[in-house]
């Protein structure tokens, strides 16, 4: 009897090891990704689901992984998914919920870019056409900084970064209807979504992420609430839209 207790016990154990799903990170840790990730891991586990949370380092290695995995979770964006050794294409199958939709905001010291303008450095070619010199920064944060020190004219930043600044003129938003002087510009209406795919995962993982109460609540003070659509199509073919003014 006590062999036979013995084996039930590490069957289970084998089971509950084999049932566990991947959570990939196609970035390094500590960024945005890995904080969100984490929000949705945390959730996860104390709800009873077993999350092998993998921080990739980079989205070359992300991709790679999720190849890999026999049941997955990635969070993505099309910042990301525009990189070609990056991509890993959305489809009805593997896309699963809008997290976070980001709409940017070029800020200025007045009514014009001025001579300097701070952006992410993996953006510079999304902004490249604006009569402007770039000066490349890691992340918004180090933008933001740039722009309150008075290193930069102005700055290309997500709406929610954009709202920390007191005294700036805002010179478009990409979420507004109104482009006023960047009314010709081709990417005066992008986003940045920050997206979940799934890979063998059931529904109800699913829906524990798309309740996430802490996910809601960043999404509402940083202005990012999710841009969705009744219709999978048309949530598919909005990312891959979007994705295209990020190549």
């Amino acid at each position: 009897m006590k062999k036979i207790w013995i084996t039930i016990i590490l069957t289970l154990a084998f089971v509950a090891k084999a049932s566990a799903l991947d959570l990939i990170v196609p970035a390094s840790a500590g960024g945005t990704y890995h904080k969100f990730a984490s929000i949705i891991a945390d959730d996860l586990e104390a709800q009873g689901y077993e999350v092998n949370l993998i921080v990739s380092g980079n989205c070359v290695i992300g991709k790679k992984q999720w190849n890999d995995s026999k049941s997955a979770l990635m969070i993505n964006s099309e910042a990301t998914n525009a990189v070609p050794k990056c991509n890993v294409p959305i489809t009805n199958k593997n896309f699963a919920h809008n997290v976070f939709t980001a709409g940017w905001v070029i800020v200025a010291k007045t009514d014009s870019l001025g001579d300097r303008m701070g952006v992410v450095s993996y953006m510079k070619n999304t902004v490249k056409d604006l009569d402007v010199k770039l000066v490349p920064y890691k992340n918004t944060t180090e933008v933001k900084a740039a722009f309150l020190a008075g290193e930069i004219d102005s700055g290309f930043l997500t709406t929610g970064r954009a709202s920390e600044i007191q005294n700036k003129v805002e010179l478009v938003n990409t979420q507004s209807d109104n482009k006023g002087q960047f009314q010709s510009w081709k990417n005066n209406d992008l986003t940045l979504n920050y997206y979940i795919m799934s890979k063998n995962v059931s529904a109800d993982v699913i829906e524990v992420i798309r309740n996430n109460k802490t996910l809601k609540a960043i999404a509402s003070k940083k202005s990012m609430m999710p841009v969705t659509y009744d219709k999978l199509k048309n949530q598919i073919n909005y990312l891959k839209r979007n994705e295209n003014k990020w190549k």
